[in-house]
């Protein structure tokens, strides 16, 4: 059940550790993320070999004839190494190397485990195959909580080069309740797109010649975390199924993936986003910790108080200090001192549309009781529609009215991106985000730029009696990289177009935007219980009409521009 959270003066954040009711010491307050914790993975190179070919005089590389030394790591010669893996993954796992059989005392310190496209003897005589005895020991570790990945390849005779042994493989993916078919995808380019149900931010996932793969009756939890096929033009198009599967057996998880490929070489290719799939992939290997994102019952709505703060400070020298803003009011710190702010308010009722066949929702936000200050706005009719994933990313944001596109790029807050069930604080993740940018005229459409975001899992904390988590996305960026020109900041309709042309950054690199999304989520039902959106612009912006001044102090009184907007929604 969604609990319902009364508006109250002060909202009581504690960091906790595990839910602790205690507050913490007077005039102390916990900013920083808890210290994350990287998963342990084990890159299993005892049924692997290592480069061996030898090219000239000082290059040692893999085969390109046979699998021997492929799919291996610091080669940056060879197309087929794991090179890209180990750079892509070194920022949140502890990636050991393993050249020792699976024994109880290997496994007993990792959290996962990668076998990777094993040897087949037959062409490298010299790799062991796994023996029963570290299948044992395998099925053990994950029924006790451990985390396996198995990637393998395509299987068909023209594929011979890249073979994997499949006699004890396929015991080990057998007790499990997984399987592989015998067929070829080839070069396959996998549509993603908006709403899927397991990866999210990426149109295009390259899947590098693999098989498809099965499930047996034996499988326990069975999920299908992609579907591939084979890419037109090739005479066997329809080979298509499963290419990344996932199973619970006990406390652990296993994750069997049907090409090795695709991430290798296949990484590099520029209309594909095989490294976002990765990362997302290697994080379904957390330990269950019980993360879920909401569940948003059809029909019944949430409603959420908006409010919108805004101000200014731009010093009288400036010439933009004269330019008309409607609807602003005047903060005066001092008597001949007047700074314009802002003030907006409204309600946003939430409600589903119900699910799709990825059970991804479809979302509304109804606009009402829309105010700038104290004048009403009529906002009959507007709202804002949207899809939330199965794990929370925000796509296909679309408007009706012109309150509703105002309010529209923050939209996105109501709803928490959680990536998999095994998050923990300190834990990071990437999302392509939409920014609105503070502009002169506040109540003016803002201009909007979307660029990939950290988001972070902060802490655990307590608002009000309820558990959250608190995910916060923050970073400060140059108004030249986001592509923020003066006219964008000066977008008003009030302001005559003509004069725009006197104005222009005083340097190339304009000024900075500073900004911090932070989202207290409900950790029993995944709703987003409030959020606050903090922008601020600080540029300094020419008036070509006058002498630019020798001193910092007399630049930053004639040019600098300070902008500063915070959106809050919380739950009523």
């Amino acid at each position: 059940m969604i609990r319902k959270i009364f508006k109250v003066t002060m909202w009581l954040l504690l960091p906790l550790g595990a839910w602790a009711q205690t507050a913490p010491s007077p005039g102390t307050i916990a900013y920083s993320s808890a210290p994350a914790k990287p998963l342990r993975i084990y890159f299993d190179y005892y049924h692997h070999s290592l480069p061996n070919t030898k090219v000239g005089n000082h290059l040692v590389t893999g085969s390109w004839i046979a699998g021997a030394g492929r799919y291996a790591w610091d080669d940056f010669v060879h197309s087929n190494t794991f090179d890209p893996v180990f750079t892509a993954l070194g920022r949140e796992h502890f990636i050991t190397i393993g050249r020792a059989p699976f024994t109880k005392e290997t496994l007993k310190d990792q959290d996962a485990v990668l076998i990777l496209n094993p040897d087949n003897p037959k062409v490298v005589p010299e790799v062991p195959a796994l023996s029963d005895t570290e299948i044992r020991n395998l099925v053990e570790y994950v029924q006790k909580g451990g985390s396996l990945m198995i990637m393998i390849n395509a299987t068909t005779p023209d594929r011979a080069a890249e073979d994997f042994e499949s006699v004890q493989l396929k015991k080990l993916v057998n007790a499990f309740g997984l399987a592989w078919n015998y067929d070829d995808t080839h070069y396959s380019d996998v549509p993603i797109g908006e709403g899927h149900a397991h990866f999210y931010d990426v149109p295009v996932f390259h899947y590098g010649a693999g098989c498809t793969l099965k499930l047996l009756p034996g499988a326990v939890k069975p999920e299908v975390l992609m579907e591939v096929a084979s890419d037109a033009g090739y005479p066997d198009r329809h080979v298509r199924g499963p290419g990344i599967i996932q199973v619970r057996p006990g406390k652990g998880k296993v994750v069997l993936v049907g090409d090795i490929g695709s991430w290798t070489g296949n990484m590099s290719r520029p209309w594909a986003e095989n490294e976002r799939i990765l990362k997302q992939l290697f994080r379904y290997l957390k330990p269950d910790r019980h993360v879920i994102p909401a569940q948003y019952p059809e029909g019944k709505a949430l409603a959420y108080k908006v409010t919108v703060a805004g101000l200014q400070a731009i010093p009288v020298a400036n010439s933009l200090s004269a330019l008309p803003k409607p609807v602003y009011r005047l903060f005066k710190p001092r008597e001949k001192t007047g700074m314009p702010y802002l003030e907006g308010t409204a309600i946003l009722s939430l409600r589903s549309n119900g699910l799709n066949e990825q059970k991804a929702a479809s979302l509304e936000a109804r606009i009402g009781d829309f105010s700038w200050f104290d004048s009403s706005v009529n906002t009959t009719g507007q709202s804002v529609r949207f899809t939330a994933s199965r794990q929370g990313k925000v796509t296909g944001v679309k408007t009706n009215g012109r309150e509703a596109a105002w309010l529209a790029p923050d939209i996105a807050s109501l709803v928490a991106l959680l990536p998999v069930d095994g998050l923990q604080p300190g834990d990071q993740w990437e999302s392509l985000e939409a920014l609105r940018i503070p502009a002169l005229q506040g109540t003016d459409q803002p201009p909007v730029r979307t660029l990939e975001m950290p988001v972070t899992y902060v802490q655990d904390v307590v608002v009000n009696g309820v558990k959250c988590r608190l995910l916060r996305t923050a970073q400060e960026l140059w108004l030249k990289d986001l592509g923020i020109g003066v006219s964008d900041l000066l977008n008003a309709t009030t302001i005559d177009k003509a004069n725009l042309v006197h104005y222009q950054y005083f340097n190339d690199r304009g000024g900075k935007l500073l900004f911090k999304r932070e989202q207290w989520v409900d950790a029993a039902t995944g709703v987003v219980i409030r959020t606050r959106t903090q922008s601020r612009v600080l540029a300094w912006v020419q008036d070509t009409r006058k002498t630019v001044d020798k001193s910092n102090a007399d630049k930053d009184n004639n040019m600098i521009l300070s902008l500063a907007q915070t959106i809050t929604m919380e739950l009523q």
